[in-house]
């Protein structure tokens, strides 16, 4: 059976492959308009592997004395297939905001299994902290299953994790093996999924948002509901009335839960104000 994670159910099944090329197309050309006066490094290596590489968008300014904030972004795929292409539109936005932003690749089941996606984002993240960012103020954001190595991310480290973003994550992966991903022994052992699972946490969570969309057929909304339920004081969940897994139906609810998302990091990591190589350049015309 495929594993919805990654074919997803769309609403015109036929019109998928020509839907993803569309996005694809829409993803590259946001990004490029995004990305006057952002600086792209592509290829950066934290570590040896083929996909332990990740994509970094900065600002065009002069840092903050105590670095950039910065955010990890952490594709989907069922832990089995996904590209870090999917925020070429979506970093842009971030950097112009002040804060770096890192998009990963990282190693895929059922080749490397779990732990390995969640290693490789500790060591992604690692490498952002030492991008002239401020360790202090490092968020990280996934979508799908990169929302589930989010929230572990953030669980382990809670040190240089201050928030993070998980978008239709799922939560407790006991239960979605029971309604519909019945090949989660690709990724995890049968004693894994427990410890695994977000929801299963003793400590309180750093300042998490769920955006989740409330018809997701691929991990139901009762995953984000169960969380924020269980840390209230920690946990902000934003639901998206008839909203798909991949956040993009309807599309101004998603759109607008998306910027509600971006903003929210902003308020977190509360950046430097953006300008000080135009001031510069003012005085010196003075």
């Amino acid at each position: 059976m495929d594993n919805p994670l990654v074919t997803l159910p769309e609403r015109v099944p036929a019109a998928l492959p020509a839907i993803r090329r569309i996005n694809a197309l829409r993803r590259r050309v946001e990004g490029r308009l995004r990305s006057f006066d952002v600086m792209d490094w592509p290829g950066v290596r934290y570590g040896p592997g083929e996909r332990q590489v990740m994509r970094l968008w900065e600002l065009n300014d002069l840092a903050p004395r105590d670095g950039w904030p910065g955010v990890l972004l952490i594709h989907g795929g069922g832990w089995v297939e996904g590209d870090l292409s999917d925020f070429e539109s979506l970093a842009p936005a971030f950097a112009r905001r002040g804060i770096v932003a890192a998009a990963m690749n990282y190693r895929l089941a059922p080749d490397d299994r779990w732990p390995a996606p969640l290693d490789d984002a500790e060591a992604a993240l690692e490498r952002l902290r030492d991008a002239q960012t401020d360790p202090q103020r490092l968020a990280v954001w996934g979508h799908s299953a990169g929302g589930h190595i989010a929230l572990q991310l953030a669980r382990r480290r809670p040190d240089l994790v201050a928030c993070v973003v998980a978008m239709g994550a799922p939560t407790d992966l006991r239960q979605l093996a029971t309604h519909g991903v019945d090949d989660l022994g690709r990724v995890f052992d049968d004693d894994q999924l427990e410890p695994a699972s977000p929801i299963s946490a003793t400590d309180p969570p750093v300042p998490t948002l769920l955006v989740h969309g409330d018809a997701d057929a691929v991990v139901p909304v009762g995953h984000a509901r169960a969380f924020a339920t269980s840390w209230p004081d920690q946990t902000e969940l934003i639901e998206i009335p008839d909203g798909d897994h991949g956040i993009r139906w309807p599309p101004f609810s998603a759109l607008r839960a998306r910027r509600r998302a971006v903003d929210w990091v902003q308020t977190q990591l509360a950046p430097a104000n953006r300008g000080s190589k135009w001031k510069r350049k003012g005085r010196e015309k003075r």
